[in-house]
């Protein structure tokens, strides 16, 4: 049970290397004072090594499903307010305050950003116009979703399915308190559009949308995301194999606090 104030942000990661790194640093620039909670499966040592140095609480998953290792790493957060990041998404300058002035108002359960892709294609551009709308179905994973403890646990927090965790939170959240829509944009990577094309990975998400809105269950539709859900894409996994015969690894910048043992 988490007793902590402030805000505690959780990163899942799935053999992200380098680039977890990065959203680790990114996170704290943009949140200020937090909590830095990463719920790893199958990372290298090094990066292991280097975030725990760092002070970041290292969650050991056995396996790649991105709802449990959010739960996992939620459940040794101890901040009052959860912000959730993928390792391939930059919060906006200033992401927390704007998340503490949001979670403040009276009735407010979480809520997620406005979403921006790293590429430019209309097909991205139009889910970058549609991330403004405020059903709970469209409050998104990688558009970094945030709520405060208390509607976390009252909702029942993430569910250990590998797809469309985050739509089931956000309607959960939503059944607790009032989930915002903030008008600025997080930037997240359009990497695993431009590995399957645009279009085609668009497409793909709707009827898997659909399939998901009907009770078809996660488990039977991940096979038909790219692979199983956070699995970087040829062009990262290539990346991740040069991080691992590199003789060192950057390190993150960032308030040192006392390490934690998983």
């Amino acid at each position: 049970m988490a007793t902590g104030e402030g805000l505690s942000v959780v990163i899942p990661s799935w053999r992200e290397g380098p680039r977890l790194l990065e959203a680790i640093r990114a996170a704290r620039l943009a949140l200020g004072a937090a909590e830095v909670v990463v719920a790893a499966s199958e990372e290298a040592a090094d990066v292991r090594d280097c975030a725990r140095d760092e002070g970041v609480v290292w969650v050991e998953c056995p396996e790649p499903n991105r709802g449990r290792q959010l739960g996992l790493g939620a459940n040794r957060a101890s901040g009052q307010h959860l912000v959730f990041v993928h390792a391939d998404s930059r919060l906006p300058p200033d992401a927390g305050s704007l998340i503490r002035g949001t979670l403040a108002k009276t009735g407010v359960a979480g809520g997620a950003f406005r979403l921006r892709f790293d590429q430019r294609h209309p097909v991205l551009d139009t889910l970058a116009w549609m991330s403004q709308a405020s059903v709970p179905s469209a409050f998104l994973g990688d558009q970094c979703l945030f709520c405060t403890r208390d509607a976390y646990d009252a909702a029942g927090g993430f569910r250990p399915e590998p797809l469309f965790e985050d739509v089931d939170l956000a309607r959960r959240l939503a059944c607790v308190g009032k989930l915002v829509r903030l008008r600025e944009a997080v930037t997240t990577s359009a990497r695993r559009f431009t590995e399957r094309g645009p279009l085609r990975q668009v497409v793909t998400n709707g009827f898997l949308m659909i399939a998901f809105h009907a009770g078809v269950s996660p488990r039977r539709m991940v096979k038909a995301y790219a692979g199983p859900v956070g699995r970087p894409p040829k062009a990262e996994a290539a990346s991740h194999e040069r991080h691992l015969r590199s003789p060192s690894t950057r390190r993150v910048t960032g308030p040192r606090t006392s390490r934690r043992t998983p």
